[in-house]
């Protein structure tokens, strides 16, 4: 069994259960107990990348959801301290099998309106951003750390541009050093991430796929070239990856620049009026 760890948003409700997932499962998901965990070990500078193209249902959810379009992409980048709490529970039912229990520092960065065709990594976000093809906004958090001295350095949710973002690391070092001690005073261990089986990140939302799905059939019925209904895809909050896999799949249109034939037309046409 293949396990990966997912950030989580930390917050509990009065019951201990994951808030951020309580939409996810019929059944409320706990985290390990912090009781069954091992040494406190460190780890700076974990990046993860979210986006509805290429991330799960559980990894959208465990964060606290993500835009509902397919040019936003979230970012997360954790400096923290943590003990692993593994699950002594038998039961396969129970997804979590693990609970990274820490304190640290947490950077998200959330992109928005990227044009269609930029991929965005997490080193080129802030020139993205500064050259125009998408917006930003960034927020730090403090999980698990009571000091006031620590608060003050932490700027509100705000445009990203090149001077803010050098901002962010420098304010990520001054807190690094200090949760780099070991538990200091007024530190609190939060659920920061949750270990999964690989195979519970691979549902597939049969909804969404149904939309791609009509609106390709729609796209090909009106003779759209392939790259002008990834386009529209984009702007209509749908995976423009998909619906090329689509038109690849099912018409076998590979050329994006190609209208598709009358025969695709009619094939279409046929499909939307069952």
């Amino acid at each position: 069994m293949a396990l990966i760890s997912i950030p989580i948003n930390p917050l509990l409700d009065n019951n201990g259960n994951i808030v951020s997932l309580n939409d996810y499962s019929e059944n409320p998901l706990k985290p390990t107990p912090l009781e069954n965990a091992d040494v406190a070990r460190n780890e700076f500078g974990k990046e993860y990348k979210f986006n509805l193209s290429s991330s799960s249902k559980l990894e959208i959810a465990a964060i606290g959801g993500i835009e509902n379009n397919y040019g936003s992409t979230i970012f997360i980048h954790d400096s923290i301290i943590y003990r692993l709490s593994r699950s002594q529970d038998s039961n396969s039912g129970n997804i979590i099998k693990g609970t990274w229990w820490g304190y640290g520092l947490r950077i998200k960065i959330a992109i928005k309106n990227t044009q269609f065709g930029v991929d965005v990594n997490w080193g080129g976000v802030s020139a993205t951003t500064q050259l125009g093809y998408a917006d930003a906004e960034f927020e730090i958090e403090g999980i698990g750390i009571a000091n006031s001295d620590i608060f003050k350095l932490l700027p509100p949710p705000t445009d990203l541009n090149l001077d803010s973002y050098e901002d962010i690391l420098t304010i990520g070092s001054t807190i690094r050093n200090y949760i780099g001690s070991a538990d200091p005073e007024g530190v609190v261990y939060k659920p920061l991430r949750i270990e999964v089986d690989q195979s519970s990140i691979l549902a597939i939302d049969p909804i969404q796929d149904d939309r791609h799905l009509i609106f390709t059939y729609q796209k090909v019925n009106q003779r759209r070239k392939l790259k002008n209904a990834q386009k529209e895809a984009l702007e209509k909050g749908l995976n423009p990856n998909l619906i090329k896999k689509y038109y690849q799949d099912i018409f076998n249109i590979v050329d994006d620049d190609k209208k598709p034939s009358f025969s695709n037309r009619r094939d279409s046409k046929d499909w939307l009026d069952r």
